[in-house]
């Protein structure tokens, strides 16, 4: 009668193989989780802003030739964002609490936005 069984040896090579492969994979994997997550957060930041944007472009008499910024609540308030869904930092899981700084370029006659962590002076 033959015996059928893997030996010792075999289990081994195979345990060896599958911990080079984890080796090699784990760190691409973990590495396109935060490519994700950067982009995510892009992404957001880009909703966020283009929200100010059409918030200034319907309220451009209220902005002042030099800067101020738009806080994400108060977008959500005058309905230029989803008030029912927060708006979340992928990288940390948690929700974003910043601003869109309206700066006016004299030279060009246009605002420029940009999203920041902190707020200043408040467009509203």
């Amino acid at each position: 009668m033959k015996n059928k069984a893997f030996t010792l040896i075999e289990l081994l090579a195979v345990i060896v193989i599958l911990g080079i492969l984890a080796t090699i994979a784990v760190p691409t994997i973990v590495g396109l989780i935060d490519n994700s997550k950067e982009d995510s957060l892009e992404s957001q930041i880009k909703t966020v802003t283009d929200a100010a944007e059409r918030w200034g472009t319907d309220n451009w008499r209220k902005l002042p030739e030099t800067s101020c910024d738009i806080d994400i609540e108060f977008l959500k308030k005058e309905g230029y964002l989803e008030s029912s869904k927060d708006v979340i930092d992928p990288t940390t899981g948690e929700t974003m609490t910043g601003c869109v700084r309206v700066s006016y370029d004299k030279d060009n006659n246009q605002y420029n936005y940009s999203y920041e962590k902190t707020c200043s002076v408040k467009c509203n």
